[in-house]
């Protein structure tokens, strides 16, 4: 019986093409609209990590005087002798401070491959396990190398796939700068949206494309002021790197892995001892107030998905709202000119419910064909998001399986949904008055 609905729903919109081709229009309009709109704001809002994102958390320290201090608002780095002091606890599971330089990476084996200027991200040995990071060769580097400061590398799959043509590259080394590095990893795809790790500005670029241990930062003394918050509140005696460890500059990003509340309350306690040690030293001037803000509430505080983002999604929802609107009024249209059919349908022994089922058949071909058309419109409109905002990472502007089967579904059920009060309409004619008109 619905295949036979199906036939008639297909030689209806064949009487009627025009009028087809814009109720499919209208829907495809729409859906496309609002979908990459969605999308974008979709992947930008999504749990990065859901596995552990209860467990994360950034340590946000209280070490301004009163004429940096705003209420409650905290910085989202720490100073650097406050670090030395964080990683000395056993309470976190895995615990992780994040600085970040920028240097040229080239070549050693191959000189004719131009060097590139990359963002490096410089952390601690527990980065790789703490945010579940995959490799495609090697591991990350040991507690040990850490902490003698090696100079070791981790390359993402992208780095590795210029420097050493894709090859598995653990073991050889390349010029890092001035000096030479060892590759001990290299990392399998991976690309965290938002990549919540880092700074808000950084959320949505490119993973970083080469990871070396905190300490041989250090060490060897490497910064780049604008790849970091550097928030001092009090200057460096001088110009030094010393200097600038020992001063009150916050400039590095820590993050604490804590399985449950209760070892939750233990490393809060332990941190405002720190600063109760720290403030009997002359330091933290002003109250003990530190925070362990969780992921989640992190990303809302940072505004990663701005309201602006929000905004144009339910501006695109208004905009299906019309479309459909219209498309329903052209649904009334069509079926008013179908009186007389129906009327003799229902003459012959049609319920009003088999003209229902026939009509619902024929809005889900017209929906579906819609969401189709939709699914075409959404894909060009993130091509054409990726080349506007071409600085942003391009799995913004990617649709899982997910989008794509949840963007044919609204097409359906949406024309259904509006086709409603059209099918109640005709389903509700009359057969002796539409005869007469025969």
């Amino acid at each position: 019986m619905y295949f036979y609905y199906f036939k008639l729903a297909l030689l209806s919109l064949r009487k009627t093409p025009l009028l087809t081709l814009l109720m499919i229009a209208m829907i495809a309009i729409g859906i496309g609209a609002t979908m990459t709109t969605y999308t974008i704001s979709y992947m930008m809002s999504k749990d990065p990590i859901p596995s552990k994102s209860a467990n994360l958390y950034q340590v946000q320290l209280d070490s301004l005087n009163y004429e940096f201090a705003d209420n409650d608002i905290l910085p989202n780095t720490i100073a650097y002798q406050d670090v030395q002091a964080l990683l000395k606890s056993d309470i976190p599971k895995n615990h992780v401070a994040l600085g970040a330089i920028q240097t040229e990476i080239g070549s050693i084996d191959n000189p004719s491959i131009e060097r590139q200027t990359l963002e490096v991200r410089t952390a601690t040995s527990d980065f790789f396990a703490m945010f579940e990071v995959p490799f495609l060769h090697g591991a990350g580097w040991s507690e040990q190398d850490g902490k003698d400061a090696a100079q070791v590398a981790v390359l993402t799959k992208e780095t590795n796939g210029w420097l050493f043509n894709g090859e598995n590259s653990v073991g050889r080394t390349f010029y890092f700068g001035k000096d030479t590095y060892r590759v001990i990893g290299v990392l399998d795809d991976w690309n965290p949206l938002p990549k919540y790790y880092e700074l808000s500005y950084a959320a949505f670029k490119k993973p970083n494309g080469v990871f070396i241990p905190f300490n041989t930062q250090i060490k060897n003394e490497l910064l780049t002021l604008k790849l970091i918050s550097n928030y001092c509140w009090k200057e460096p005696d001088d110009q030094s790197f010393a200097a600038l460890l020992t001063s009150e500059c916050m400039w590095i990003i820590f993050w604490v892995e804590l399985s449950n509340a209760q070892d939750r309350d233990q490393y809060q306690a332990f941190i405002d001892n720190h600063a109760k040690e720290q403030q009997a030293l002359g330091r933290f001037p002003r109250r003990i107030f530190n925070k362990l803000l969780p992921l989640k509430e992190y990303l809302t505080d940072e505004e990663i998905v701005s309201d602006d983002s929000k905004m144009a999604v339910w501006l695109a929802a208004l905009f299906l709202l019309v479309c459909l609107l219209n498309c329903m009024s052209l649904m009334i249209a069509k079926f008013d000119a179908k009186a007389g059919e129906i009327g003799l349908r229902r003459a012959v022994g049609a319920s009003q419910n088999d003209i229902i089922k026939q009509f619902a058949i024929e809005l889900s071909v017209i929906g579906l064909a819609g969401g189709l058309l939709g699914l075409l419109f959404a894909k060009l409109g993130l091509m054409a998001a990726a080349n506007t905002y071409h600085y942003l990472h391009s799995g913004l502007m990617q649709m899982n399986s997910q989008l794509l089967m949840g963007t044919v579904l609204l097409a359906v059920v949406s024309s259904l949904l509006f086709g409603l009060y059209p099918i109640t309409k005709a389903s509700r004619m009359q057969p002796s008055s539409q005869l007469k008109s025969l």
